[in-house]
């Protein structure tokens, strides 16, 4: 598909040196938008002669509804074969059709851009509003969304959140992990993230650090080891970690699939877990508990997530503009065979 020349609403946030969702409200002329920063968006819109997409903006509240959420997973960052993503899935589609929707699923091509899926499904009317899956800071998916005026909840905060609905996690997600881990006796203590680009590894390494603040212990920059998503890149980190001639006494990783891939790493070197390694990850997947020695780990509660998610962007179709409710969920330690205290 053609993408037009114009300049866009992400376009004017780089000029004025703010961020996406600052823009929109400042050009929407939102009350509790600070004057120097009304100021500075209308300028840089002047500037680039950015003007709204009048057209779009008809499109939230359409002639008929197609009784669709759109979701969009890109093949780089998203796979049906994610245990957690499935579970949530499943869930988000119960949730719709108890209101008469269903859920749309988009898988474009790796090569496409990433905003072309969306393009068709507003253009084409086949969606009444988008889920946003694992935002990233600088997100162009939000921007264009905001630009369109077209309703969409996102999993995941952003810094300077404002403009749309949101389902994410509390601040101190991480917290009960790290205070098991120094009760058992824990003081080198290692984190494996998520690629830090997304906003939801932003916020729980933030949690990791705070957490370890609280407890007067310090976290190197080799202790923080980023990865991908999966077994294989959470393997690789636990290599790294445990083939130094320091390493850690436990691991966070910031997922369950990244935990798994640390225990791969200690059983072929011959690390006991949780004798010479304790080991904790997040989500509590249902494998967590069948992998040996059973995983420790943050429970994420994927039903009340999944269903959070729908009813917020159906809640955005129904307002319209100017909906951003953050729902916050807060995920429960739960302790298994994986965590013990370091050896002596």
């Amino acid at each position: 598909m053609a993408r037009s020349n114009r300049p866009t609403l992400r376009d004017v946030a780089r000029a004025a040196g703010l961020s996406v969702t600052q823009v929109s409200r400042a050009l929407n002329d939102h009350a509790d938008v600070a004057p120097t920063t009304r100021e500075r968006a209308l300028r840089a819109a002047r500037e680039l002669g950015y003007t709204p997409n009048i057209a779009a903006r008809r499109l939230k509240v359409p002639e008929t509804h197609a009784h669709s959420i759109g979701l969009v997973l890109q093949p780089t960052t998203a796979r049906l074969s994610d245990p957690f993503l499935g579970e949530l899935l499943a869930w988000m589609v119960d949730e719709a059709g108890g209101h008469g929707f269903e859920l749309l699923l988009s898988t474009p091509p790796g090569d496409e851009h990433p905003l072309a899926a969306y393009e068709r499904s507003i253009q084409q009317k086949r969606v009444d509003g988008f889920v946003v899956l694992r935002t990233a800071a600088d997100d162009e998916r939000i921007a264009y969304l905001l630009e369109q005026s077209f309703p969409f909840v996102t999993f995941g905060r952003l810094p300077d959140q404002a403009g749309f609905p949101v389902v994410d996690e509390i601040d101190d997600s991480l917290q009960p992990a790290v205070d098991l881990l120094v009760e058992l006796g824990h003081r080198h203590i290692a984190c494996i993230t998520e690629p830090t680009e997304h906003s939801k590894a932003i916020y729980r390494l933030r949690s990791f650090h705070r957490a370890m603040r609280e407890h007067d212990l310090d976290v190197r920059v080799d202790d923080v080891v980023e990865a991908g998503f999966h077994v294989d890149s959470g393997y690789a980190a636990g290599c790294r970690l445990l083939d130094r001639d320091d390493p850690p006494t436990a691991v966070v990783a910031l997922n369950d699939l990244l935990a798994m891939g640390v225990l791969r790493a200690s059983d072929e070197r011959g690390v006991r877990i949780p004798g010479d390694l304790s080991v904790v990850g997040f989500d509590d997947i249902d494998a967590a508990h069948l992998v040996t020695p059973a995983l420790t780990t943050m429970h994420q509660p994927i039903e009340q997530a999944g269903r959070l998610l729908v009813r917020q962007v159906l809640t955005a179709i129904e307002r319209g503009d100017g909906y951003d409710e953050q729902r916050l969920i807060t995920p429960r330690l739960v302790v298994r065979a994986s965590t013990g205290p370091p050896a002596p």
